[in-house]
């Protein structure tokens, strides 16, 4: 089943099985690691210059890729993507994650070496699996490229992606930025068995707005 729309549970903001490599967690607690490959892209950040970008204020921050005294992240407008850390995120002064992903069921979730969520895991009731890995970092911590699955009874959906970014705040943190790939489509038909793939390109933009102490 394909949607497009992410539901809340949390982000990325940014895991899982999904991730390959890494201890598998559930719910918000600690992830565990996976290796990941650093992708030499050059990325502007508006009004910041790259050596004046703030260092991560605490472990739960740095999970989600996070600079600065975060208060609140609320995405206003989402890629298709579902995934276990979708939705708005809140944090306490010190940094903790205050806000709990509880709306879809088996969330799973891992970080890479530098404690950063690059893949998620997530299922619904009806037995859909959601599957998100991000691949590729640049130096800043944001991840360039990746992959999705939505795997349900009725249709098989799978996304290769990258993802540009189109604008910062001052803090360092990305408020838009764009994912652009290709698609393939399978569904199941009457006899049980999935159709041949119907590949597109894809493109989907996601904003989102933060607010600081």
């Amino acid at each position: 089943m394909k949607l497009k729309h992410l539901f809340f549970t949390a982000a990325l903001p940014l895991i899982v099985s999904c991730g390959g490599k890494g201890k598998e967690v559930r719910d918000d607690s600690a992830c565990g690691s996976a290796s990941d490959t650093v992708l030499p892209v050059n990325i502007e950040i508006e009004d910041t210059p790259a050596d004046s970008i703030p260092p991560y204020n605490s472990d739960d921050l740095r999970k989600f890729g996070l600079r600065g005294k975060v208060k609140t992240v609320r995405t206003k407008e989402y890629s298709p993507f579902v995934t276990c850390i979708s939705g708005p995120l809140q944090f306490n002064e010190d940094g903790s994650l205050s806000s709990r992903f509880d709306e879809l069921t088996d969330n799973r979730m891992v970080c890479n070496d530098n404690g950063i969520i690059n893949g998620t895991e997530c299922r619904e009731s009806d037995g859909t699996v959601f599957r998100l890995a991000l691949t590729d970092y640049v130096p800043e911590g944001n991840p360039v490229s990746g992959t999705y699955t939505s795997d349900g009874p009725d249709e098989i959906w799978e996304v290769e992606f990258s993802i540009s970014y189109l604008k910062f705040d001052k803090e360092g943190n990305w408020t838009e930025r764009l994912f652009k790939g290709t698609s393939s489509t399978r569904q199941m038909k009457d006899n049980g068995e999935y159709s041949a793939p119907t590949k597109e390109n894809f493109e989907k933009s996601e904003t989102r707005a933060i607010i600081y102490y």
